[in-house]
């Protein structure tokens, strides 16, 4: 099963470098950018699964990426938010707010359950 592209956007390099990491170590194949407008020249070249947007770009630019991202395959964005959910950003099917990154791998195993089964049994 080939691994999901998930397109890692943050603000800060060492949270971007932490959160790929992560989300490496957990199997996903990703790439990271520190600006928006980098996030979306990836989207425009490649196709990803999913993307993570950090909380500290303004709500324009989280909702310019929703669209394109949307636009884009339907590809689902999660916003991970600081202290609380993101109001400045409409939800919709596709756009899930966290609070903090802790729950960033289980929102990703929601959006693609049947491989977190899969992994799980090829790990044991």
């Amino acid at each position: 099963m080939p691994e999901r592209k998930i397109l890692c956007v943050s603000f800060d390099t060492m949270v971007s470098e932490s959160r790929r990491t992560a989300l490496e170590e957990a199997g996903y194949d990703v790439t990271a950018a520190t600006s928006v407008k980098k996030a979306l020249e990836f989207l425009n070249r490649e196709r990803f699964d999913a993307v993570i947007v950090g909380h500290r770009f303004p709500a324009e630019e989280k909702y310019v990426l929703a669209v394109e991202a949307k636009e884009k395959a339907n590809t689902p964005v999660l916003l991970v938010c600081g202290a609380g959910r993101d109001a400045e950003v409409p939800a919709t099917g596709r756009v899930y707010a966290l609070e903090g990154s802790a729950g960033l791998l289980s929102a990703l195993s929601a959006l693609f359950p049947a491989e977190v089964e899969v992994r799980s049994h090829t790990a044991a």
